[in-house]
């Protein structure tokens, strides 16, 4: 009897501590993001343990899939040997060449038709076949046109990121309450301190959703674009790859390119939080 009362009471003690510990994770501010981590990164380890497991049994052949750790010796071998630095250089060069481009002129088109009947009338049909015709289906002929040099990437980049953020500036514009422009005729408000104060404050979020789109639009469009014409950047390496059948850098340049791409899409989402802190600040 009293072995039984100490077995329960040495059991209870262990489930009042546990209660307590995980009351004191619960409790802790770092608790529920490591929590939110570990369950983000559980399913990738586990996929590259059981990726390293077949491709050490043999059931995967190297020239399909190499294992994880000739893909990270892959990847560290071109960071010696300078290639991964040079061809993400040149490939980002053009990226934000491109991205500013067309962003900016899909700003502009945006606010234009959003503000103006007319010129929704004229530019959002114009937009619409474009949209319609595949970013690969332009590339022939912009090659044809401005031949296999920095323009011709320049302008598929830009052709890529064009859509996107055009349709959401636009619908962004177009979200703004009736009110509000009837409000700024009353106040004869000029137009520029209309376009500042009540529709950008109104479209920002709209507009940043464009602009995230367009920053993934414009990554995977210079990939294209090198792979199609041209000897640098990351699609040429990935096309290099290909014919010399190295599974191995091959795999290691679209890891680089999908984490450069979330890179990127954090920095905009960051940038959009902190812009709509602004907002409402301001609003107060």
């Amino acid at each position: 009897m009293a072995r039984e009362l100490t077995l329960t009471g040495n059991e209870n003690e262990r489930n009042s501590f546990l209660k307590k510990l995980s009351g004191d994770i619960g409790s802790n501010k770092f608790g529920p993001r490591l929590l939110a981590l570990l369950n983000t990164i559980a399913v990738p380890i586990i996929l590259l343990a059981l990726w390293q497991i077949l491709a050490g049994s043999g059931l995967l052949l190297e020239v399909i899939l190499p294992s994880p750790v000739k893909v990270v010796k892959a990847f560290v071998e071109m960071v010696k040997d300078g290639s991964l630095g040079a061809d993400l250089v040149l490939s980002g060069k053009r990226v934000l060449i491109g991205y500013l481009w067309g962003a900016g002129i899909a700003l502009i088109l945006g606010m234009f038709s959003g503000l103006n009947k007319v010129a929704e009338r004229v530019f959002s049909p114009i937009i619409n076949v474009i949209r319609q015709i595949p970013l690969y289906a332009w590339m022939p002929i912009i090659i044809l046109w401005f031949g296999i040099g920095e323009v011709s990437k320049e302008i598929i980049i830009a052709r890529g990121v064009l859509i996107p953020i055009y349709l959401n500036t636009l619908q962004g514009i177009k979200g703004v309450q009736a009110d509000y422009f009837e409000l700024a005729e009353v106040l004869e408000l000029k137009k520029a301190v209309f376009l500042r104060k009540v529709v950008l404050p109104s479209a920002v979020s709209s507009i940043f959703t464009g602009l995230r789109l367009g920053a993934g639009n414009a990554w995977m469009a210079v990939v294209a674009a090198e792979m199609l014409g041209g000897l640098t950047g990351l699609g040429y390496a990935l096309m290099k790859s290909r014919e010399f059948l190295w599974s191995d850098k091959l795999i290691a340049l679209m890891v680089v390119i999908g984490v450069i791409g979330v890179v990127i899409d954090v920095i905009l989402r960051k940038i959009e939080e902190s812009t709509l802190r602004w907002k409402k600040k301001t609003a107060k």
